[in-house]
């Protein structure tokens, strides 16, 4: 990835975003209720949103990308180094919270 082009670079940043958890949110957010525009367009400002710290770092090093990688490198490095925890520690807060919700659907 560090070799890729840039516009290979952006074009599997925005294939290999988490999609099916913005998509998650974004259905609680507007309660899947997508049958008018107001529900489409609160989905479409919602999975902007959610993305929107990744594109704020993609300009930031288009723009400067000396000052970007100084100041990105060190929280890519933290990231590489814990990924594994954070995925599994995210992965199981989002199972208990869904589960939680779903418990309390079912009861309701």
């Amino acid at each position: 990835m560090d070799n890729a082009s840039a516009g290979t670079a952006a074009g599997l940043a925005w294939l290999l975003q988490p999609w099916a958890l913005v998509g998650t949110g974004a259905a609680t957010a507007v309660d899947a209720n997508l049958s008018a525009l107001d529900g489409w367009l609160a989905l479409t400002g919602y999975c902007l949103l959610a993305t929107l710290s990744l594109i704020v770092m993609e300009m930031y090093v288009v723009w400067a990308p000396e000052v970007a990688h100084a100041r990105l490198n060190p929280l890519r490095n933290w990231l590489e180094q814990h990924q594994e925890q954070l995925v599994i520690t995210f992965a199981l807060l989002l199972g208990l919270w869904l589960t939680a919700r779903s418990i309390a659907e079912l009861v309701a």
